[in-house]
């Protein structure tokens, strides 16, 4: 996990740990299980987009509801998952958590192996404090899909795009994290396209009905998105009446030459009610011809809400629409998607104390501080509360020790790597580094950061040398994962004298220390905020250890 995640917290979460939801856990719950919950979650919805959104009418605002419901029922399945990667961990998180559903990600399946390269050729997204994390799997997920929770078919492309995975393979990631995906036909829609492909031929087969006996076999063709094809259904037919049923019989009944060809079934997902143009460009214009960028009158009122938001600028409004419908993939939005925005840009409004950048964050809450009795210290002990010039303090008679934060901020956060003999800047730069906004690096990108990290035309020595977490060049971010390096042929290798620190400055970060004893904690957070959560989270934890003074 990088460390702009790792120590944040965020609020509202009552028992710690990540959520898609922001309702209480049980009455999340209560929308899977109760009916009549569901019932009444829908009408309090709906009318309460009636009076928020100007201009609404019953039907668009029943139609929210409906939609707002959805997207809490997914969310819900989501919030109760736990996901593992290996069977002895699952077994003691089923102890501690019996009431959540837990799903491991084996080896036995093609898909279940790529999901775990997956995971470790990207441990700046899966991994917390060195260990693989459900809430962090959870999280990068969520921002595939976006907070409809759903994997829609370009999603799903766009994901196994991003981790060089198979789009079969990111489905099933998508589903082990409890999340929704959309699938590529239903059998409802095979049938009403194989009804539409044959035409009149259908209705000619509907009135020979129980006098057609000829056996013949079809397949049924999905045409993708992205221009693949899959046999998605095959409809057979032996030729005895009692095999098909209903008005299947009329389609099988129809002009023999017209079944006998594949019946290709178009299927390009959703449609994109912000019609191609980017969130940035659609907050920034405002109300100014909104109806010809969104599709939808109710799309239309509930983006006018949004842009009416006085807590909220015009960047915080661009990034909630990312969160909405997915910042990682977001090439299409939907209704679902608009109406999940909504939803975060009122709670962002309403709780300024969240700014939208921290609203999905990790992990939950800090558990509230108890305060403690007061009690008389011993002789010779600062009285409780107050802290000696040591950076020791007396915590209701418990010599407790005071955490102190230092850093200069001047340097980079960095991490560390090992140079051998056939490493060279592009290919370091290639191997472990991506763009943050998803897209693959092209040889321009590669080229141009190598330039900014290590020179032009230098080359590497054998040793450690630090590399930058986060570098943005010509307005594009790059983000540090521990990817596989390609390595050249050692005799055509060039090695020169590369040090880093002439470059980026003194690469020290914030980090954390004992007041007593001046023994470091911990190091390597990239800002001074970062450092300070990490120090009040150890002082909660460890109230009889030790304590943190702003």
């Amino acid at each position: 996990m990088t460390d702009a995640v790792k120590n944040l917290t965020a609020t509202g979460y009552e028992d710690g740990l990540y959520r898609r939801s922001r309702l209480d856990r049980k009455k999340a719950q209560s929308l899977r299980t109760d009916k009549q919950a569901a019932i009444n979650f829908k009408s309090d919805k709906t009318n309460e987009y009636k009076k928020e959104v100007a201009g609404l009418t019953d039907k668009e605002a029943a139609k929210l509801g409906k939609n707002a419901l959805k997207n809490e029922k997914a969310a819900a399945v989501v919030d109760n998952r736990m996901v593992h990667i290996d069977a002895k961990s699952m077994e003691e998180a089923k102890k501690k958590h019996p009431e959540f559903e837990h799903v491991l990600i084996g080896t036995e399946k093609r898909y279940e192996r790529e999901i775990q390269r997956m995971i470790e050729n990207n441990p700046e997204d899966f991994v917390v404090n060195g260990k693989f994390s459900s809430d962090a799997y959870k999280r990068q997920i969520g921002r595939i899909t976006g907070f409809d929770n759903k994997l829609n078919l370009d999603e799903r492309q766009a994901g196994a795009d991003i981790y060089n995975v198979r789009k079969t393979t990111m489905k099933h990631a998508a589903k082990i994290g409890g999340y929704e995906y959309e699938k590529d036909l239903t059998n409802l829609y095979k049938t009403l396209a194989a009804l539409g492909c044959l035409g009149a031929g259908a209705g000619t087969g509907a009135l020979i009905g129980n006098k057609f006996s000829i056996p013949f076999k079809s397949d049924v063709i999905g045409d993708h998105i992205d221009g693949s094809e899959e046999i998605v259904d095959t409809i057979t037919h032996d030729g005895k009446l009692d095999s098909a049923s209903g008005a299947l019989i009329g389609l099988l009944g129809a002009a023999i030459p017209a079944v006998l060809a594949a019946i290709k079934v178009k299927d390009n997902g959703q449609a994109d009610i912000f019609k191609g143009i980017s969130a940035e460009a659609i907050v920034e214009d405002g109300d100014k011809n909104l109806e010809s960028k969104i599709k939808g009158s109710h799309n239309q009122k509930i983006m006018r809400e949004i842009l009416k938001m006085e807590n909220l600028t015009n960047e915080d409004k661009a990034l909630i629409l990312k969160l909405g419908y997915g910042e990682l993939t977001g090439k299409k939005v939907n209704d679902r998607e608009l109406l999940a925005a909504y939803e975060i840009a009122k709670f962002c409004n309403k709780n300024p104390q969240t700014p939208a950048k921290e609203f999905d964050k990790l992990p939950g809450t800090v558990p509230a501080k108890q305060e403690p009795p007061v009690t008389t210290p011993p002789a010779g002990q600062p009285p409780a509360g107050q802290t000696d010039n040591q950076g020791c303090n007396n915590n209701n008679g418990n010599n407790t020790c005071q955490l102190n934060v230092y850093g200069n901020g001047d340097g980079i956060a960095t991490v560390p790597y090992k140079v051998v003999v056939g490493d060279d800047p592009y290919r370091v730069t290639k191997g472990l580094y991506k763009r943050a906004d998803g897209k693959p690096m092209t040889h321009k990108d590669i080229m141009a950061l190598r330039n900014d990290i290590f020179g032009k035309n230098k080359g590497l020595r054998v040793g450690t040398i630090e590399l930058p977490k986060n570098k943005t060049v010509n307005g594009v971010q790059y983000i540090y994962h521990k990817g596989e390096v390609k390595q050249t042929k050692p005799e055509d290798v060039k090695l020169e004298y590369y040090d880093n620190s002439t470059k980026h400055g003194k690469s020290e970060t914030f980090r954390v220390e004992e007041g007593c004893g001046n023994t470091v904690i911990q190091t390597g957070f990239a800002t001074k905020e970062a450092a300070e959560t990490f120090a009040k989270t150890q002082a909660t934890t460890n109230p009889n250890k030790y304590i943190f003074v702003q």
